[in-house]
């Protein structure tokens, strides 16, 4: 498979911003609607659709874990921009929306990220209202966030899958790397290594940590469920995870600016989306 190349500069950081500031930026765009309550009874989750809603699917969540709230704040950007028709590269966007089905969840754990005590907290505001973490609820399913979530999977059945996380300089299995990509079969092990290849290249060179996907992927992650959930459109549901360095209280000095997080993760959703576009227009021929 080609390389896929992103020849463009974008202008932006992540910056944070309180969970009513983000709601009314979820709450902007024409076609968001509610999903169902979180576990504290207290907060709608928001799902937003864009693109044409009866052709394939792709999924993408964010804020799992809200200590990593730039993942939702460069995959707003990224939406925003599809809505707005600012992205650079016009024709992408234009076959995205015409030729699939996007659906978009901006955060997960409304609940913890309303109550995140800092930009940089490592773990405070991780967990829902019972403690739970909840990518390791995606086989039993006994929180709300999980069912919630695992609701808009079962409708739409999505041939592709994007889940966004950080991680801190603390996490094990990182190999000492700023950016992580992770699949959740084998089969799909040469599409990961496209986009790691990629993203790589597209990040001045930043070294990607691969995570394979094999048959043994933990149970109760969200990339797991996926991975095994079949879909209408082709035999194999693609599903991934990235990762990408974060600052933290305990760590302060990101070897990544905003400036960067921001460019690098938008790349990220880029590169999920176009190599996802293209497996599918080759598994149709």
């Amino acid at each position: 498979m080609a390389m896929i190349k992103f020849p463009y500069q974008l202008e932006g950081e992540v910056r944070f911003e309180s969970y009513p500031q983000v709601l009314k930026r979820i709450n902007s765009f024409s076609n968001v609607r509610n999903i169902g309550k979180d576990e504290s009874g207290q907060y709608d989750m928001k799902v937003i659709e864009m693109g044409n809603a009866i052709k394939p699917t792709l999924l993408v969540i964010a804020s799992m874990h809200p200590p990593e709230w730039a993942g939702t704040q460069y995959s707003l950007s990224f939406f925003e921009m599809l809505r707005d028709r600012t992205f650079p590269d016009k024709q992408f966007r234009d076959k995205l929306l015409r030729k699939f089905h996007l659906v978009y969840i901006p955060i997960v754990n409304p609940y913890g990220y309303n109550r995140l005590p800092s930009p940089l907290s490592r773990t405070k505001g991780r967990y829902n209202v019972n403690g739970i973490d909840l990518n390791r609820d995606f086989e039993h399913f006994t929180q709300a966030e999980t069912k919630n979530v695992k609701s808009v999977m079962d409708e739409f059945r999505p041939f592709a899958f994007l889940d966004i996380h950080l991680f801190g300089v603390e996490m094990e299995g990182t190999n000492k790397k700023n950016l992580i990509i992770g699949n959740g079969q084998s089969s799909t092990n040469i599409l990961r290594k496209t986009i790691a290849d990629a993203w790589r290249v597209g990040s001045d060179n930043e070294a990607v940590t691969e995570w394979p996907g094999t048959s043994t992927l933990g149970k109760g992650l969200a990339r797991t469920y996926m991975r095994d959930l079949s879909n209408p459109y082709t035999n194999t549901t693609l599903s991934y995870i990235t990762e990408m360095i974060r600052p933290t209280d305990t760590n302060p000095d990101n070897p990544l600016s905003y400036k960067q997080m921001y460019q690098y993760g938008i790349l990220s959703i880029y590169l999920f989306f176009k190599s996802s576009m293209d497996y599918f227009y080759r598994r149709r021929q």
